[in-house]
């Protein structure tokens, strides 16, 4: 049974989803969003292997990362979303389920799972993480890319968009870098953590600006992102920084 907070947000996403697609469909923010996405994984040796995308929303990641993967299996329980990713996003050697990831039956394991933006909405993280132990391939890793609270210009930000946007879940959990690393560890992983997000975060998730201006920002910020993000690469700074994407490991 999923939680109350699970159903809220299936049914948010679910009522959003035509407005949530457009963001990977219109040219700026497609630019943010697979920087995100590349930059997350970018400690990955490439071709991944076989990928598990644990809520995949509308799919796109797929297409991100076409050619650089053997097999990819994209979860959302939005069938919105999922509709969205079957016509956007059905490469070969992809499927896209619209399932809880507590409840995937396939036996399959992965080489890489990974979660942009998804265990603050997860009411159960815990649980979820010591489930995905078993659906890792041997070597395999999780990557979660999750926005974290240590900035708090950015954290006001967040907090007046939770008031103001309504297609932002209000359901969320507020990690701190520290938060987010226990959480893992206390699951059994070995962990790293990592900065992402400077300039680009905000360009991958609204559509305000108009083309003219967001297509060029975007590719500045492109630029700019790796530099700042190898810069404030430490604990003390890393706070700066929008996200926080934690690479775990199961302990040997």
């Amino acid at each position: 049974m999923p939680y109350k907070t699970e159903l809220t947000d299936q049914e948010l996403f679910d009522e959003i989803g035509h407005d949530y697609v457009k963001k990977d469909l219109t040219g700026y923010c497609r630019i943010a969003r697979k920087q995100r996405l590349t930059r997350s994984l970018r400690y990955l040796p490439k071709p991944m292997g076989d990928i598990l995308e644990v809520g995949c929303g509308a799919g796109f990641a797929a297409t991100y990362l076409a050619g650089g993967f053997g097999k990819f299996l994209g979860l959302d329980y939005s069938q919105t979303l999922i509709d969205y990713a079957n016509q956007y996003n059905a490469l070969e050697n992809t499927k896209f389920l619209c399932q809880d990831v507590k409840d995937l039956a396939e036996e399959q394991t992965f080489d890489v799972i990974f979660m942009i933006g998804v265990v603050h909405h997860i009411p159960e993280a815990q649980q979820v993480l010591e489930g995905l132990k078993s659906r890792l391939a041997p070597g395999g890793v999780i990557v979660a890319n999750e926005p974290q609270r240590g900035n708090p210009v950015i954290g006001l930000m967040r907090k007046i968009r939770k008031r103001t946007d309504e297609q932002y879940s209000d359901d969320q959990v507020d990690y701190s870098d520290s938060e987010i690393k226990a959480l893992f560890e206390r699951c059994g992983y070995t962990v790293r953590l990592f900065p992402q997000g400077i300039f680009s975060t905000p360009l991958a998730e609204t559509r305000i600006l108009p083309a003219f201006l967001g297509y060029p920002l975007a590719l500045l910020c492109k630029v700019l992102d790796p530099i700042f993000e190898a810069l404030i690469n430490v604990q003390v700074l890393r706070k700066i920084a929008w996200n926080i994407v934690v690479e775990a490991r199961i302990d040997s």
